[in-house]
C-alpha cells in the first residue's frame, strides 16, 4: 500500500495530495515511534516496530524509480520527511535521542541500497545519504556517528561501477566530498578523539591510491587533499602512519603476476608517494626493485608483454597506459635517486 502512494505521487490530478498524505503518515508514525520508545522498559535493546519497518522499506520504493523524474519528486518529498522528523525534537516530550533512533534506521535503508547490484539502486541510495547529509542539525549529526560506514559505502559504489559509466558517477563523489567536509571539522581537531577520528579517515582512502579503479584513485586523492587543507597539516604528516602498511602490501606483490589493472594502481601510489615534499617512500632495495620493473615495462616491446585472450583490445589498451604510468613512476623518482645515473638510457617513448 505504501509503494502505491509514493506512485501515486506522480499522477498531477492526486500528487499534491498524495505529497500531504505521506508527509502526515510520516509524522504520526514517527510521534507513535516516539512515544513507544519511552515505554519501552530499561535495559530492553530498542527495536522498530513492524509499521515503522514498512514504512522506512517503502522508502527506497520511491528513490530507486526506475524513471528520473519519477525519484526525483520522490527524492523532494523524501527530503521533506527527513526535515519534519528532525525538527520534531523540538516539541515538548520528543528526546532527541528517540528521533535519532529513527535517522539510523532510515540510513541503513540508503546504504543497503547503495550495495545493491542495480545502478539505479545505488544511485537512489546515495541520494538517501544526501539527503540525510543536506538536513541540519540531527540529520548531519546521523551521518557523523556512522562517518566510516558511509565513507566506505559511498567508495563501494565506486568500485562496483560498471564498465559503461553513468552520467551521474560524480554525484557520487560530490556526496563524498560533502560528507568528508562534515565530518572534518577544522575547530575540533584539537581534541584526542577528533585526532583519532582523523587518523582513521585518512586510513581509510589512502589504500585507495592503489585502486585498480581510476575513478576510486582520483577520488580517494581528492579526499586526502580535502583533509590536508581542512586540518592544515602536511600530507607527509596525516599519511605517515599508514605508510608502512600500504607500502608492504605493494613490496610485497611482484607486479608481473598481477592483472594490468591491478599493476597500474600499485604503480599509480607509489608516485604520488614519492611526489610528495618530503617523499612517504625511502630510497631501499624495495623501492629499486620495483623501479627496475617499472623500466622493465617501459622498455618493453608491446609483443615482449603477455596479453590475455579473452580481450586483445582491451589489453592492449591497458598496456599503454601500464607503460604511461611507468614512464609517470621513472619521472617522478629521479629527484629521489640516481636510479638512471646507473642504468643505460632508455629507449625514447
Amino acid at each position: 500500500m505504501l509503494e502505491g502512494v509514493f506512485d501515486a505521487l506522480h499522477q498531477p490530478e492526486i500528487g499534491v495530495k498524495a505529497e500531504a498524505f505521506i508527509r502526515h503518515f510520516a509524522k504520526a508514525i514517527f510521534e507513535r515511534e516516539v512515544r513507544r520508545s519511552q515505554s519501552r522498559t530499561p535495559g530492553v535493546r530498542p527495536t522498530p516496530s513492524a509499521l515503522l519497518s514498512c514504512f522506512l522499506d517503502a522508502i527506497p520504493h520511491g528513490l530507486a524509480h526506475d524513471r528520473t523524474e519519477y525519484a526525483d519528486k520522490a527524492c523532494i518529498v523524501i527530503t521533506s520527511i527527513v526535515h519534519d522528523l528532525v525538527v520534531m525534537h523540538q516539541q515538548p516530550n520528543m528526546p532527541p535521542q528517540d528521533i535519532m533512533l529513527i535517522l539510523h534506521q532510515m540510513a541503513n535503508r540508503f546504504t543497503a541500497l547503495c550495495l545493491d547490484e542495480s545502478w539505479t539502486r545505488k544511485s537512489a541510495g546515495c541520494n538517501g545519504i544526501k539527503i540525510m547529509a543536506s538536513t541540519p542539525d540531527l540529520g548531519t549529526t546521523c551521518i557523523i556517528q556512522r562517518e566510516f560506514e558511509v565513507f566506505r559505502t559511498l567508495l563501494h559504489i565506486l568500485k562496483d561501477l560498471p564498465p559503461d559509466l553513468p552520467r551521474n558517477v560524480d554525484d557520487v563523489i560530490g556526496v563524498l566530498v560533502t560528507v568528508l567536509n562534515i565530518c572534518t571539522n577544522p575547530l575540533d581537531l584539537q581534541s584526542e578523539n577528533a585526532q583519532q577520528n582523523l587518523v582513521t579517515r585518512v586510513g581509510i582512502f589512502f589504500p585507495e591510491l592503489q585502486s585498480p579503479n581510476l575513478l576510486v584513485r582520483q577520488a580517494a586523492q581528492k579526499c586526502i587533499d580535502i583533509m590536508v587543507k581542512l586540518s592544515g597539516r602536511p600530507t607527509h604528516e596525516l599519511l605517515l602512519p599508514h605508510r608502512h602498511r600500504m607500502l608492504t602490501g605493494i613490496y610485497t606483490k611482484p607486479l608481473r603476476a598481477l592483472p594490468f589493472s591491478k599493476q597500474i594502481g600499485m604503480i599509480e601510489a607509489i608516485r604520488y608517494c614519492i611526489s610528495l615534499d618530503p617523499p612517504l617512500v625511502e630510497y631501499n632495495d624495495e623501492l629499486l626493485r620495483l623501479l627496475h620493473e617499472a623500466l622493465g615495462f617501459a622498455d618493453a616491446e608491446d609483443a615482449q608483454i603477455v596479453i590475455p585472450p579473452r580481450n586483445l583490445r582491451q589489453g592492449r589498451l591497458e598496456i599503454i597506459k601500464l607503460r604511461v604510468a611507468c614512464i609517470r613512476l621513472l619521472t617522478a623518482s629521479m629527484p629521489l635517486t640516481d636510479f638512471f645515473s646507473r642504468l643505460p638510457k632508455t629507449r625514447q617513448t
